[in-house]
């Protein structure tokens, strides 16, 4: 693997919109989770868990687009979304404590 960081770049779809905003950049480096995450953005701490759980939920989606895409002939959506879903509750039950690191970004 090249030594280089690969870096997402911002999705060409996104308008020049004042109000586009990222949420959440995600690593994997040294075998640990690294991310940081905009967290403070919804304005009303009661509702921030449940806009993680649908940003949390419209990424799965958008990774199961893709995978469909790559691999028409491969798993149904929803096999995929299933798959995705058992991965997260095995991961949340397994291994509830962070090896990486994480860090707020200020709004």
């Amino acid at each position: 693997m090249s030594d280089q960081h690969k870096a997402l770049s911002k999705p060409g779809s996104i308008p020049e919109d004042a109000q586009a905003q990222e949420y959440v950049r995600f690593w994997i480096a040294n075998n640990a989770d690294h991310a940081s995450v905009l967290v403070g953005a919804a304005g009303d701490a009661k509702k921030e868990p449940a806009m993680w759980g649908f940003i949390l939920a419209d990424i799965a989606k958008q990774v199961t687009k893709v995978m469909r895409e790559q691999d028409p002939d491969g798993p149904e959506a929803q096999a995929i979304l299933e798959q995705i879903m058992g991965g997260m509750i095995e991961r949340l039950k397994h291994a509830p404590h962070l090896a990486g690191t994480t860090a707020k970004v200020d709004d």
